[in-house]
C-alpha cells in the first residue's frame, strides 16, 4: 500500500490497521503503524487512537501516553476514544491511582466530555482491584451528575459488593435500582443471585427469581449455572436436578459449566457411578469435557480411594487434545501420595511441566511426613520458599504434625512458637495437632496451658478438640476435668467421636453406677446430649 500510486487513502490506511488490530496481531500493527510514520502516510485521530489502543492491550500505556503527545504535535485533538483507551490501559497494568488521576484531569481541564463508557471503565478497574467501595462512592457521584451511570455499571458495583462478601450492600443498592429509571437485567440479577447464593440465603434467592420472572426477565444458562453450582456445593443434588428439569421446560440448553457443576456435586457426595454418568452425558450431547470436567472426576475418585481411575483420567487428558493444569498435577499427587507410593510422587512433582503452587507443596510435604522422611520434607519447605512460594498455616500445620508423629514434640512446639514471626496465626487444627501430642506424651499441664491460649487468641476449640483433650484426660484418669469438658462439649452442640465415647465406656465400667462420672455423664444424656 506505501508503494502504490496514487497512495491510497488514510481511512484505507486506518483500515488496514484496524482489521490488523482484531486479529490481536497488536505488535505487527504498531510495525505497520511506524512505517505508515517513517513514510509519510497519512494519518488522523483514528489511526493513532488504533495505535494507542494496540499499546494498552500490550500494558505498555507508557508508549500510549507517547502517541498521545503526538496527537498534538500533528494537530489532532484527542477525543473521549483516546482518553477511554488510556484510562483502560492504566487499569490493565494496575495503575489504579494513575487511572482515576487521569480521569480527575479531563473533568478539571476540560479535556473532553467524559461519556457511559469512561465511567463504567474506570467503575470496573476499580472493581477488579477490590475497590468496590470506592467504585460505589463513583456511582453515587455519577447519580447527581450529567451523566448518569447506565445498567452496566450498576451491575458491576452489585457483582464487586456480592464478590467482596457485603451482600446486603449489594441489596441496597438494588433496591434504588428502579428509582434511578434503570430496569436490572439478566446479568444485573444473577450477580446478585450468585451473592445470596455464596451465603445460603435461599429464601431471598427464591423471592429474587419471582420478581425477576414477573418484571419479565428470565433466566438464562449462567443464572441455572449459579444455581446448580450453589446447590451441589450444599450437597443439594436433588436440588440442582430439578433446576435442570426447569432450564428443559423453558428451553435454556444446559452447557459444560452446568454439567461440570452436576459432576463435583455427585463427587462430593461419593456418588461416582452419577458423576460418570454425567460426564457421559454430556459427551452424548455434543459437550466437550474440559479440564474442570475431569478435574472433578479425579478428584471424586481420589476422595474414593479409586486410584487406578485417577491415573486413568490423567493419560486420558492428554489424549483427549487437553493441557493439565496445577489442579490435575496436584490431585494426582494427593493420590500417589495417600497409596504410599511416595517415590512415584516424588518423580511427577519432578516432571510437572508448570509452575507449583503452595497446594503442590502442601500435598508433598504431607506425603513426606506421612512417610516419616521429616528431614526431606524441611528441604522441600526451603525449596518451596526459594521459589517464591509463600507458605501458609497448612504448611506449618503439617510439618508439626509431622514433628509430633516423630515424636519430636519439642521441635513442633519450637516451630509453633514461630509462626507468630512468620506472619501467620495458628489455626484450630494447628492447636488441635499440638494439643493432642501432648496428651500423647503425658503433658497435660501443657495441653491445658495451649487450650487456654487458643481461647484467649479467638481461636476456640472444635469438636476435635475436645475429643482429643478429653481422650488424654482420660488416660490420666482426671475425671473432673472429663466432667467440665463434657459440660461444655453439651453447651456447645459437640458429639463424643467413637473413640472418645469407648474409652469414656470403659470408664465407666471401671468406676460402675455409683461414681460421679456415671451420674454426671446420666445428667447430661437426660439434658440431650
Amino acid at each position: 500500500m506505501l508503494r502504490m500510486q496514487p497512495r491510497p487513502s488514510v481511512i484505507d490506511f486506518t483500515k488496514l490497521l484496524s482489521s490488523v488490530m482484531k486479529m490481536k496481531q497488536y505488535s505487527v500493527a504498531l510495525h505497520l503503524f511506524d512505517e505508515m510514520l517513517q513514510r509519510d502516510a497519512p494519518v488522523d485521530h483514528y489511526t493513532f487512537n488504533i495505535a494507542i489502543d494496540c499499546f494498552c492491550r500490550l500494558k505498555r500505556a507508557d508508549f500510549g501516553f507517547a502517541i498521545l503527545a503526538c496527537f498534538f504535535k500533528r494537530g489532532h485533538e484527542p477525543d473521549v476514544v483516546t482518553f477511554n483507551t488510556l484510562i483502560k490501559g492504566l487499569l490493565l497494568v494496575g495503575k489504579i491511582r494513575e487511572a482515576a488521576k487521569l480521569l480527575g484531569k479531563l473533568l478539571a481541564e476540560q479535556l473532553c466530555d467524559p461519556n457511559e463508557v469512561t465511567y463504567l471503565t474506570m467503575i470496573n478497574g476499580l472493581c477488579k482491584a477490590g475497590l468496590t467501595l470506592e467504585a460505589l462512592d463513583l456511582l453515587r457521584l455519577l447519580q447527581k451528575g450529567r451523566c448518569k451511570p447506565n445498567v452496566h455499571a450498576y451491575t458491576t458495583v452489585i457483582d464487586g459488593l456480592c464478590k467482596d462478601r457485603m451482600v446486603d450492600d449489594a441489596l441496597q443498592l438494588f433496591s434504588t435500582l428502579s428509582d434511578n429509571g434503570i430496569s436490572p437485567g439478566v446479568e444485573t440479577y444473577s450477580s446478585m443471585i450468585q451473592g445470596l447464593c455464596n451465603f445460603s440465603r435461599w429464601n431471598e434467592v427464591e423471592d429474587l427469581l419471582k420478581k425477576m420472572v414477573a418484571n419479565g426477565v428470565y433466566p438464562n444458562v449462567v443464572t441455572c449455572n449459579i444455581l446448580v453450582d450453589a446447590f451441589c456445593k450444599e450437597g443439594r443434588v436433588k436440588a440442582a436436578e430439578h433446576i435442570l428439569k426447569i432450564m428443559k421446560q423453558t428451553d435454556v440448553q444446559p452447557d459444560i459449566v452446568t454439567c461440570n457443576a452436576l459432576i463435583n456435586g455427585y463427587c462430593l457426595r461419593g456418588e461416582m457411578v452419577e458423576a460418570r454418568n454425567i460426564f457421559d452425558l454430556a459427551v452424548d450431547f455434543g459437550l466437550k469435557p474440559n479440564i474442570v470436567s475431569y478435574n472433578s472426576l479425579m478428584n471424586g475418585y481420589c476422595r474414593n480411594g479409586q486410584a487406578d481411575e485417577v491415573s486413568r483420567l490423567f493419560s486420558e487428558i492428554l489424549a483427549k487434545g487437553l493441557k493439565h493444569d496445577v489442579a490435575s498435577y496436584n490431585i494426582m499427587l494427593l493420590c500417589l501420595f495417600r497409596e504410599g507410593r511416595c517415590e512415584d510422587g516424588l518423580k511427577l512433582f519432578r516432571e510437572m511441566q508448570m509452575p507449583h503452587d503452595v497446594v503442590t507443596y502442601n500435598i508433598v510435604l504431607d506425603g513426606l511426613c506421612s512417610a516419616h522422611r521429616i528431614g526431606e520434607a524441611f528441604s522441600f519447605l526451603q525449596m518451596m520458599e526459594d521459589e517464591g512460594i509463600i507458605p501458609n498455616i497448612v504448611t506449618y500445620s503439617t510439618l508439626i504434625e509431622g514433628l509430633c508423629n516423630d515424636k519430636k514434640v519439642d521441635t513442633a512446639k519450637d516451630l509453633f512458637d514461630q509462626l507468630p514471626c512468620k506472619g501467620l496465626k495458628p489455626d484450630v487444627v494447628t492447636c488441635t495437632i499440638l494439643i493432642g501430642a501432648f496428651c500423647q506424651e503425658g503433658e497435660i499441664e501443657k495441653a491445658k496451658d495451649l487450650l487456654m491460649q487458643m481461647v484467649s487468641n479467638g481461636c476456640l476449640p472444635d469438636s476435635v478438640t475436645y475429643n482429643v483433650y478429653i481422650q488424654g484426660l482420660l488416660r490420666r484418669n482426671k475425671i473432673h476435668d472429663v466432667i467440665l469438658l463434657l459440660e461444655e462439649m453439651n453447651t456447645r452442640r459437640f458429639t463424643l467421636d467413637a473413640r472418645t465415647f469407648s474409652m469414656l465406656l470403659q470408664h465407666l465400667e471401671r468406676e460402675g453406677e455409683g461414681g460421679v462420672l456415671f451420674y454426671k455423664v446420666k445428667q447430661i444424656i437426660s439434658k440431650g446430649i
